[in-house]
């Protein structure tokens, strides 16, 4: 908080005023709440201050020696009336969320590695929240209830990260005098993370898919790939015509190609072969996918930033699309933990004891029930996403 000083306004007293260590207030005696804030760099500003709602808000609305003192006492009543419904006359125009929100992205945020994340999260959830909100009237209460919500959509870490942006906001705020104190500072992230659990919710899902959609060839297919097997990405993207078996359903890595050195077949669902059958496919080209005929496709990194802005989905990595396929597969569709594990080419899986003994089997025509269920499952996902 600045320093406050009561004393009498006169021409020559604002004229005396220094710039000190800390900014701080004068306050004229006969306009009530009508102040002077003489900031560390010398700049004074006229303001007004009146209470709403329990809440002091502050209006600034013009520089001194271009407003003079008597100027400012004549203005002082009709910047009070435009506070009257809680929004300052400043903030009428300038001191907006969506305003506040673009400056500080451009400003603040532009250099920072994060910055898409960063726009990507604050629009999607921040923006419809606080949009036509002056920046100085958004309350603790209502960044909570922002946060509440995105957890109750099913997405605390996301939630998490729009906290930590929100408060970085609030932060650049504060020192800029658009207000006095962050709303976000005291609250508490609402989840504690742990190493990398994060799983796509539905919501997420029909985004991700409707992304991929608009992407086209190469990286929608492969990208849609890895979520309908589960496979790792180079698994998939560096896929050659021969490892297919279009007339069995499977595509067959060789142990050179797995993570664990073991040949993995994987169950090709109807969605997955609709997919790889709608591929271009030119005579002498052994790739499933590629953007000169000769080299795997590469890359990734930049494409997924892409992805992320085309879909809205943040902080989440491609080998969480296999842990989305676990997670939704064994919890809403009821397949075995032990076949999830087979689909996934685990050595041991997570079970243990017998069922752990049972693992040394494929199980493959239980993998392609699982598969094409799942298949199934994303398919009418994402079908409900296009007809709404």
């Amino acid at each position: 908080m600045p320093k406050i000083v009561q004393q009498p306004l006169t021409e020559l007293a604002i004229r005396k005023a220094k710039p000190a260590r800390k900014r701080y207030d004068l306050f004229d005696a006969s306009v009530r709440g009508l102040g002077l804030r003489v900031a560390t760099s010398g700049t004074k500003s006229w303001f007004m201050m009146r209470r709403f709602k329990g809440r002091m808000l502050r209006s600034t609305f013009g520089r001194y020696p271009d407003l003079t003192l008597a100027t400012a006492r004549l203005k002082a009543p009709d910047v009070l009336s435009n506070m009257a419904d809680g929004l300052t006359q400043g903030q009428r125009r300038t001191d907006l969320f969506k305003v506040v929100l673009d400056e500080w992205l451009k400003k603040d945020q532009a250099k920072n590695k994060s910055a898409d994340q960063v726009k990507i999260a604050m629009y999607r959830h921040a923006l419809p929240a606080f949009g036509s909100m002056p920046v100085a009237s958004i309350s603790k209460r209502d960044v909570n209830r922002l946060i509440d919500t995105i957890v109750d959509a099913g997405s605390p870490i996301a939630a998490n990260r729009v906290l930590a942006f929100t408060k970085r906001f609030f932060s650049w705020c504060k020192e800029r005098d658009i207000l006095e104190q962050s709303p976000a500072e005291a609250i508490r992230p609402p989840s504690k993370e742990k190493t990398r659990d994060r799983v796509l919710n539905l919501e997420e899902i029909k985004d991700f898919w409707a992304a991929c959609d608009q992407m086209g060839y190469p990286w929608g297919p492969i990208f849609q790939l890895l979520l309908l097997t589960g496979v790792r990405l180079r698994e998939v993207a560096h896929a050659s015509w021969n490892e297919i078996s279009i007339a069995d359903g499977t595509l067959n890595l060789p142990s050179s190609r797995t993570k664990n050195a073991r040949p993995h077949q994987i169950q090709l669902s109807d969605q997955v072969q609709n997919i790889i059958q709608a591929l271009p496919r030119v005579e002498g080209q052994t790739l499933l996918f590629t953007t000169n005929g000769k080299t795997p496709v590469s890359g990734f990194s930049k494409v997924k930033k892409r992805l992320d802005i085309m879909s809205g989905v943040i902080n989440w990595r491609f080998h969480d699309l296999r842990r989305s396929f676990a997670t939704h597969s064994t919890e809403k569709l009821n397949i075995s933990p032990v076949i999830a594990d087979k689909i996934l080419n685990h050595v041991t899986g997570q079970v243990r004891g017998v069922s752990a003994v049972y693992q040394h089997g494929e199980y493959l025509k239980e993998r392609r029930d699982a598969l094409q269920q799942w298949g199934d499952f994303i398919e009418d996902l994402v079908s409900d996403e296009k007809e709404t």
